[in-house]
C-alpha cells in the first residue's frame, strides 16, 4: 500500500497528492517546486505523529514546511505542511505560544498591542518553525538575543510517533538541541517563546552612494561598537538591481529610544560626505519587517556567510575589495554582540558567540552560469570570507557534511549526534541540513 492510500485511511481527509490544491501548495516553495509522494496536511499533533509513524515505517524521508521561505524543493518522501497551525496567544506574562506554521509578520502583528515583540525574520512570511529552530538573527538580536534564545518550551512529535513537552527540566538535552539544530529531531507543533519589550522605536534608512565604501564600513563598525544594546542595525552594499535600489551602502536601522537619541548615535555616519537620504521616524516592529520578493530571483547567489569575530581593518578592507570586482556582488552586515554574546557558547547549538557581525558576501551571476564563472566568483567572496568563523544555516542553500561542520563546531556536532541518534535513529528527517547519528 502507498504511503498516500495509508495516510488517507489513517488520516481521512488530511492526505493529498498529485492533482490536488493542498498537494500543489505543500510542494510548491519560494525555491521552487518538488514531487514528493504525498503531502499531509494534519491538524492536530496526534495526526503529525500518525503520519511521521507512517512515514518512518516505510523508511521515507520526511521533510516539514512552516513557511516554505528557506526550504528547497523536496523530490519524493512525505511533507508535513503546518498550514493549519497557525494559532497565537499571548499571556499576560509574555509568554507567548505560537502554531509551528505561523508567519513571523503574524506573530508581530499580534504583538503589537502589548508593546511587545520576538526576535524574528526579516520578512513578514518567513515561518516561524524553520527560523525559530536554525538560529534566528532579528531586529530584537542585540537587546533581547536571537529567537532560540527566547524559546522556553516545544511540542515535538518524534520519528517514533511519540508527542513530547520539552523545555529545560523536560528532556533538557533535546531542548538544547532544537535551539540551532534545525528539523532534525522532529515536527515541533507548538512553541511558546518568551516576549520582549519592543515598543518606543525609531528606525529608517541611510543611504550612500559609492564613494567611499570603506569609509562607510569603518564608521558603521566604530557606530556599533559605542552604541547601546537597544541599537540594532545591518549594512547592505548593493550593486544597482533597479532604478529603486541605486547601488552602494545602505543602512537599516531600529533603536528602542527617541529619533533625536539615534541621529546622535549615527551621527560619524550621517556627517559622511557620500550620504544621499536619510529617512528616519518612529516605527512599529512589525513594521521592520519587509515583503519577500514574489519567488526565486532570475540569477543565483554564488558566496556564503560567515560570523566575523572581529571587524578589524583589514577585514573591512577585504569586505570593500569582494564590492569592487566585476562580477556584481552583494554584502551584508548584520549587527551582534550585545545580548547574542552574553550567552554561553554551549547553551544552545549556536555556538559562535563571540561575533561583532554576520557577514554574507554573494556574486549574482546568470542562471546559466558556466562552472567555472562559479568557481571564480566563490574564489572572489573566499577573501572576505576569510575572516569569519563558522556558517549561520538559515542563510545558507548549499547542503552536506562540509556545510554542518561548518555550522558547528566538533563537540557541538558531537552532541547534536547523539540527540539525533536517540529521537531519530533512522535519519527519516535528512531533507535539511542534515545531522546524522552518531553510531
Amino acid at each position: 500500500m502507498s504511503i498516500l492510500s495509508e495516510l488517507s485511511e489513517r488520516v481521512p481527509g488530511r492526505a493529498h497528492g498529485p492533482g490536488a490544491t493542498h498537494y500543489d501548495a505543500g510542494r510548491t516553495v519560494f525555491a521552487g517546486v518538488g514531487e514528493p509522494d504525498a503531502v499531509v496536511r494534519p491538524h492536530t499533533a496526534d495526526e503529525v505523529a500518525i503520519a511521521v509513524s507512517l512515514a518512518a515505517a516505510a523508511g521515507l524521508p520526511i521533510a516539514v514546511r512552516s513557511g516554505g521561505h528557506g526550504m528547497l524543493p523536496v523530490d519524493g518522501g512525505l511533507i508535513v505542511d503546518l498550514a493549519e497551525f497557525t494559532s497565537i496567544d499571548v499571556g499576560a506574562d509574555g509568554l507567548v505560544t505560537v502554531g509551528g506554521g505561523a508567519r513571523w509578520g503574524d506573530v508581530a502583528a499580534a504583538l503589537a498591542e502589548h508593546g511587545l515583540g520576538i526576535s524574528s525574520g526579516d520578512t513578514r512570511d518567513v515561518g516561524v518553525g524553520g527560523l525559530a529552530l536554525g538560529g534566528g538573527i532579528g531586529w530584537l538580536v542585540r537587546e533581547h538575543g536571537l529567537t532560540v534564545d527566547a524559546v522556553r518550551e516545544v511540542e515535538l512529535v518524534t520519528a517514533a510517533g511519540e508527542v513530547l513537552n520539552v523545555n529545560a527540566d523536560e528532556h533538557p538535552d533535546v531542548f538544547w538541541a532544537l535551539r540551532g539544530g534545525g528539523g532534525n529531531f522532529g515536527v515541533v507543533t507548538r512553541f511558546v517563546f518568551q516576549a520582549s519589550p519592543a515598543d518606543g522605536l525609531v528606525g529608517g534608512h541611510v543611504q550612500f552612494d559609492q564613494s567611499e565604501i570603506p569609509a562607510v564600513l569603518r564608521a558603521w563598525r566604530d557606530v556599533m561598537r559605542a552604541g547601546p544594546d537597544e541599537l540594532n542595525s545591518t549594512l547592505m552594499v548593493l550593486p544597482p538591481f533597479a532604478p529603486e535600489m541605486p547601488a552602494g551602502p545602505q543602512l537599516a536601522v531600529a533603536l528602542r529610544g527617541s529619533e533625536e537619541q539615534l541621529r546622535e548615535l549615527l551621527e560619524p555616519l550621517l556627517s559622511l560626505p557620500s550620504v544621499t537620504n536619510v529617512s528616519l521616524a518612529p516605527v512599529a516592529y512589525g513594521d521592520l519587517l519587509e515583503d519577500a520578493p514574489p519567488g526565486r530571483p532570475p540569477f543565483q547567489f554564488v558566496g556564503g556567510n560567515g560570523f566575523v569575530p572581529d571587524l578589524s581593518d583589514e577585514a573591512l578592507l577585504a569586505i570593500a575589495g569582494a564590492f569592487d570586482r566585476e562580477v556584481p556582488t552583494m554584502i551584508l552586515l548584520r549587527a551582534l554582540g550585545g545580548a547574542f554574546s552574553r550567552v554561553a557558547p554551549d547553551a544552545t547549538a549556536i555556538a559562535h558567540r563571540d561575533a561583532e557581525a554576520l557577514l554574507i558576501v554573494n556574486g549574482l551571476l546568470p542562471g546559466d552560469a558556466t562552472p567555472e564563472q562559479v568557481a571564480a566568483t566563490k574564489v572572489g567572496s573566499d577573501a572576505a570570507l576569510a575572516f569569519t568563523t563558522g556558517t549561520y544555516g538559515n542563510f545558507s542553500v548549499e547542503r552536506g557534511d562540509e556545510v554542518i561542520q561548518a555550522m558547528y563546531p566538533p563537540a557541538t556536532l558531537e552532541r547534536l549526534r547523539r540527540v539525533k541518534a536517540e529521537l531519530d535513529p533512522g535519519n527519516v528527517f535528512r531533507q535539511n541540513h542534515n545531522i546524522t547519528p552518531a553510531g
